[in-house]
């Protein structure tokens, strides 16, 4: 199936590691031309040459520290410089992990909605005058099912999380006119150090062995395995092409059959 991105230009944030870096390497084998960004530069630079690689695709990387407003300006700058165009955007940046909330500081709160919220938000701020110019966009925005499934632990992910999916709905109908449609992406226990880290901050909270919190949070998923990068870099390759054409202000669980609502 031909996804139609061969030439498209697009920003992959958090594209060092983990996800981020499958849905780069995915959008690079279907031709399109990817920006990645990160906030450390020598692990962006060396994840960009090694996709550069592996792919033979066009891959540029700017690094960017989300929390600043200036920072997501001269990215959206310097996709615009290297590609000449932007066409897809990727929110991906955020490392937001389990906390007790009633020992959270309010500076550790704000933190937590700086990290991915507000990241997300500076980074729409400037691509979508850029994606209206040309009257095509796609936005795909990475939530967590968090924002589905409480938990004593997960309260400021699940509302960052929820954030995320409701800027998702109200930006679907704010752009379809122009042509730019915006999705969420909802993974759930994927294989990444990321969520070696997750594992180990559960079991901190809890006082429990890791191995037990990685054992029983894994039987919890109807496919009874941990998802891999790929497969949800597939799915926002498709949410970026030109396949999803209908496809607009909807939320993809990509978390092994975790969630239980309707």
């Amino acid at each position: 199936m031909d996804l139609g991105l061969r030439g498209k230009a697009a920003i992959v944030t958090g594209g060092s590691r983990g996800v981020g870096r499958a849905i780069a390497d995915s959008l690079l084998r279907e031709g399109a031309r990817v920006m990645i960004s990160a906030r450390d530069p020598k692990r962006l630079e060396a994840t960009r040459a090694a996709l550069e690689r592996e792919t033979g695709g066009e891959v540029r990387a700017t690094a960017a520290d989300l929390r600043h407003d200036a920072k997501a300006r001269s990215l959206i700058e310097a996709t615009l410089k290297a590609f000449g165009r932007l066409d897809i955007l990727v929110n991906n940046a955020a490392t937001v992990m389990p906390a007790d909330f009633t020992t959270l500081t309010e500076e550790r709160w704000a933190e937590v909605f700086e990290q991915k919220l507000n990241g997300y938000v500076r980074c729409l701020r400037y691509a979508v005058p850029a994606m209206k110019g040309r009257g095509w966009g796609r936005i795909i925005n990475l939530s967590g099912l968090a924002a589905r499934e409480g938990g004593s632990q997960t309260i400021p992910v699940g509302v960052n999380n929820v954030a995320v999916l409701n800027l998702t709905k109200c930006l679907a109908f704010a752009l379809a006119r122009d042509n730019i449609l915006v999705n969420a992406v909802v993974p759930y226990i994927i294989d990444t150090n990321i969520q070696d880290e997750t594992m180990r901050r559960f079991a901190a909270l809890t006082g429990r062995p890791e191995a037990d919190i990685r054992k029983e949070r894994v039987a919890d998923l109807a496919v009874g395995r941990m998802g891999r990068p790929e497969e949800v870099a597939d799915v926002v390759t498709f949410l970026a092409s030109e396949r999803s054409s209908y496809v607009t202000g909807a939320a993809w669980h990509v978390d092994g059959g975790a969630c239980r609502s309707i």
